[in-house]
């Protein structure tokens, strides 16, 4: 991979991971626990909470266990898209959103021994959805991204063999 692939990658991770502590720190120091306020009425809510688990609240209380996992994904994200990454710059980049959410979530459930979530999306007097944090959000887009990205990719494969 060129060290141009590598400084796009890193800069987009870290640039994740400030923007997820700084984040993180606000609502920290900026709203009490189990409280939020209103953005848009009632649809999004800025609420400060605590997640001991993962994603979406599963497995509750298994820090370490979450960490190890975090550590892993790490891994296997590095080792994975290396190959991937050197081809595109925009699959490199979701690789940066990736490893920068990862780590962000790895420094608070190591750290505190769980993670700060605080955007809060729902239905007024309705089903709300999970509260998740900017780290959470860049794992989950940057998956969505690189999946379209290689759809798009096989498909343009496909089509110059036919």
């Amino acid at each position: 991979m060129s060290s141009r692939r590598l400084l796009l990658i890193g800069s987009i991770a870290v640039a994740t991971f400030l923007l997820d502590r700084v984040t993180k720190m606000w609502v920290e120091r900026s709203i009490p626990l189990n409280t939020g306020i209103h953005v848009v009425d009632d649809y999004v809510r800025i609420v400060h909470t605590q997640n001991s688990g993962a994603a979406f609240g599963l497995l509750p209380e298994r820090t370490t266990l979450l960490s190890m996992l975090s550590v892993v994904a790490v891994v296997a994200i590095l080792y994975y898209y290396r190959q991937i990454a050197s081809a595109s710059p925009l699959v490199a980049a979701t690789l940066g959103m990736q490893l920068g959410g990862a780590f962000g979530n790895l420094v608070d459930r190591v750290g505190q021994g769980y993670v700060v979530d605080f955007v809060d999306v729902g239905i007024p007097a309705g089903p709300r959805f999970w509260a998740f944090n900017v780290a959470d959000s860049s794992i989950v887009l940057g998956i969505l991204f690189v999946t379209v990205l290689l759809w798009i990719e096989e498909r343009k494969v496909a089509t110059s063999a036919a």
